[in-house]
């Protein structure tokens, strides 16, 4: 929800925000199988999770959709989605985790966007263990 703060207040109603969630499948299933019943209630967590992120950004007067994908891995998601909508900047929330050196090490999802995206990305520091949705200012 911090993220989607933040992207809200950077589009002040000069733009759109797309809320992009990814429900990652094992690699050991095919996209195209039917979803199972634990994949049917990360669908049901991710559309209330989506639907107050939309509810948050309605608060700092900006429009916004949805995109809920079914893949196998959430960073290249991310990337085609964001090129899909024409984004010009991806806010995405980032794992805090840090090295034995001290330094910032970012999930491979926030690692994959930073290298892949087409447009510029902020990396937000992830607030709770819960997985936030990408935000894109289209």
């Amino acid at each position: 929800m911090h993220a989607t703060a933040v992207a809200a207040q950077l589009v002040a109603q000069k733009g759109e925000l797309v809320f992009v969630h990814v429900i990652e499948v094992p690699l050991e299933f095919r996209l195209e199988a039917a979803p199972s019943e634990q994949e049917e209630s990360a669908r049901r967590r991710a559309n209330d999770l989506l639907g107050r992120c939309q509810a948050l950004a309605e608060r700092y007067g900006v429009s916004s959709k949805r995109v809920l994908e079914r893949q196998h891995t959430a960073g290249p998601a991310i990337v085609e989605a964001a090129e899909r909508a024409g984004a010009s900047l991806i806010v995405i929330a980032g794992e805090q985790r840090f090295s034995r050196a001290g330094r910032l090490r970012l999930g491979s999802t926030a690692t994959h966007v930073l290298k892949h995206a087409g447009c510029r990305v902020m990396v937000i520091s992830a607030r709770t263990a819960l997985a936030q949705p990408a935000a894109q200012v289209a």
